[in-house]
């Protein structure tokens, strides 16, 4: 390729990059809806016939564990779910999910 031809091509490239529209800046599109420290600072809703399951673990690391399985896969609310002292992780859902909770823990 000769010289011309090349730096035709550069300028041809040059006009066209990026191909797509260039990326706004935070600042341009603006904030959040909701600030996440927002959102999990407030009190979660009260659930309908609500009920709570209760699964002891031998420790700490094992009920953070399964409560983390729980807001990934049940899902939960992380706020409704806590876990003791006593390595118990207590679950505050509806009766009608009760049940499936329990399942997903008896896995942990």
């Amino acid at each position: 390729m000769n010289h011309k031809t090349e730096s035709k091509t550069e300028e041809a490239v040059m006009e066209t990059f990026p191909a797509s529209d260039p990326v706004a800046s935070p600042g341009a599109v603006g904030a959040r809806a909701v600030p996440v420290g927002e959102v999990l600072a407030s009190d979660a809703p009260p659930i309908p016939d609500a009920v709570t399951v209760r699964h002891a673990f031998p420790d700490a690391e094992r009920a953070k564990i399964a409560k983390e399985t729980l807001v990934r896969e049940a899902p939960i609310d992380p706020r409704y779910a806590e876990i003791g002292s006593d390595h118990e992780l207590r679950v505050t859902v509806s009766a009608k999910d009760k049940a499936r909770i329990e399942a997903l823990l008896a896995r942990c």
